[in-house]
Order: C-alpha cells, then sequence, then structure tokens
C-alpha cells in the first residue's frame, strides 16, 4: 500500500468536513470552514448522497468531492 502524499493541483480541502474546493476559496462552501491543507490521501466524489451508503458511514450528506484522510501540514 502506498503511503505518498498526493495532492490535486489547485485544490485544497477543508479541514472540518474534508470538503475539497479550488485553491483561491476563501471558505469552505459546504460548512463555511476557513482552515484548509493542501495535502490528503484518498478522495470520494458522492453524487447523490441520500443513496450512497458510503456516503452515510462517513456521514456525507452533500454532494461534492471529498478528501478521505487529511495529511497535516
Amino acid at each position: 500500500m502506498s503511503t505518498r502524499k498526493r495532492t490535486l493541483a489547485g485544490y485544497k480541502a477543508c479541514k472540518q468536513c474534508k470538503f475539497v474546493v479550488p485553491e483561491d476559496a476563501k471558505q469552505c462552501p459546504n460548512c463555511g470552514s476557513e482552515e484548509f491543507v493542501y495535502k490528503w490521501r484518498g478522495m470520494i466524489a458522492v453524487i447523490d448522497p441520500a443513496k450512497s451508503c458510503i456516503a452515510k458511514r462517513l456521514g456525507i450528506d452533500k454532494p461534492g468531492i471529498y478528501a478521505l484522510e487529511l495529511v497535516e501540514e
């Protein structure tokens, strides 16, 4: 299993809800937080949270792209 830290160029993840946003975002549109990290491991794209058992298990209730694990810098 790889332990490399990958980033998606031009994006960052919210520290509070793990929502992935463009690098120039000042505030998370999902939860309102202003704290972000630029490194994370894994991503999940949620299209319909109500029908996704994975989204329910992760506590995701809004569509979007989420980081699975944040890497502190």
